[in-house]
């Protein structure tokens, strides 16, 4: 009798929601196609929205986890007594938590869009961006630039150069983020943003995108202060779309790869509900001065950063607008007004976002998986 090939079996370790739906979505179904088992765990994070396991499910995968540090590291040590996987593929989060699970007993992949602690311990590292690439270079590392997963299910259309017609109404994209702090202060922001913006631009159609990780009561939410909520995180999400106001994070990749210009706005106002990682974060929560501790590290940080939009930290040089620091929404709507005035500045921003955006090579999740399979081989 002959008998049928083995079933490869690989653990895909993941942590935030632009992990698990820019990178995690579209190397799951890669691999899945291929014919592996796909595993999924959900690692800590104080980034995570709460609904990562709902919607690792919508993708048809079954996720372990989020649990806290302590649970996380006990069930990976009583992981690593069953039948080992044949890989671990880390896609955010620390490290540490995929050299607890693959040690001695499964080669260790990461794709990260920068340098980390523990690279140097995994079988092979991709990132997106050859600038990216150089980056991890200097840490010792030898990434390959498999390109960006965020970019694998966003069309292969991008809105033309030129932007919309004379006739078309513009339209402005609000992001109001996936974690529910972020969110409760960012809908009213948008609300009152766009309202001015409605008195600068009487025409205007905005739309709010939410992500995959908000729930119905958000969409109610706006819709009772007369905005409307639109899915984000889907092919036609940003189809007609001509300007977009978001946050630091993957949506700028998004928005670079549809060469949708934009601003990334972060008043100081929002701080509080930002959250900070370890020592900081554990300060933070202290009764009485813990929220002023908050606001000031993250001033701190916010003046010490360079740029935030990811165009810009390619690039080297501000592409699009970043507006961090103490502005309100009348300044954000006078600037999306100022943009939508100028269309020979939409057009030039267009062209850039997409030479950009063409630095990363397409079918990323074809190549990781290439190589991965050779690898084992």
């Amino acid at each position: 009798m002959v008998r049928g090939r083995r079933v490869r079996r690989v653990v895909l370790l993941t942590n935030g929601p632009g992990e698990l739906w820019g990178w995690v979505r579209p190397l799951a179904a890669e691999l899945g196609g291929r014919g592996w088992r796909v595993s999924l765990r959900l690692l800590p994070c104080q980034f995570a929205s709460g609904a990562e396991g709902r919607a690792a499910a919508s993708l048809g995968l079954s996720a372990k986890g989020p649990e806290s540090a302590p649970a996380t590291a006990l069930a990976l040590w009583r992981e690593r007594r069953g039948e080992p996987p044949d890989a671990v593929v880390q896609l955010g989060g620390d490290l540490m938590w995929g050299r607890m699970l693959s040690r001695r007993r499964a080669p260790l992949f990461c794709y990260s869009y920068g340098p980390k602690r523990g690279l140097e311990a995994c079988a092979a590292v991709y990132t997106a961006f050859p600038a990216m690439a150089r980056a991890m270079t200097r840490q010792g590392v030898s990434p390959v630039v498999a390109g960006d997963l965020a970019a694998d299910l966003i069309p292969t259309s991008v809105p033309t150069i030129e932007g919309r017609g004379p006739s078309k109404a513009p339209c402005v994209a609000f992001f109001p983020g996936s974690r529910p702090g972020i969110r409760d202060y960012a809908i009213p922001l948008i609300e009152r943003t766009a309202s001015t913006l409605r008195e600068l631009v009487p025409s205007l159609e905005a739309r709010v995108l939410l992500s995959p990780f908000d729930g119905e009561e958000d969409g109610e939410r706006l819709r009772a202060l007369g905005l409307a909520p639109s899915p984000g995180g889907l092919p036609g999400s940003l189809d007609g779309v001509d300007f977009a106001v978001t946050q630091p994070g993957t949506n700028t990749l998004e928005l670079m790869h549809r060469a949708v210009p934009f601003l990334v706005a972060v008043p100081f106002s929002s701080l509080r509900h930002v959250p900070l990682p370890g020592l900081a974060g554990a300060l933070s929560r202290l009764p009485l001065v813990g929220a002023a501790l908050r606001a000031a590290a993250l001033r701190s940080r916010w003046r010490s950063t360079g740029f935030t939009a990811w165009p810009n930290r390619l690039a080297g040089r501000q592409v699009v607008d970043e507006m961090i620091g103490d502005v309100t929404p009348g300044d954000i709507a006078a600037r999306v007004a100022e943009h939508l005035g100028d269309p020979v500045r939409l057009a030039e921003t267009r062209r850039s976002l997409s030479l950009i955006s063409s630095e990363a090579p397409r079918g990323a999740a074809a190549r990781m998986a290439d190589h991965i399979e050779r690898t084992l081989a």
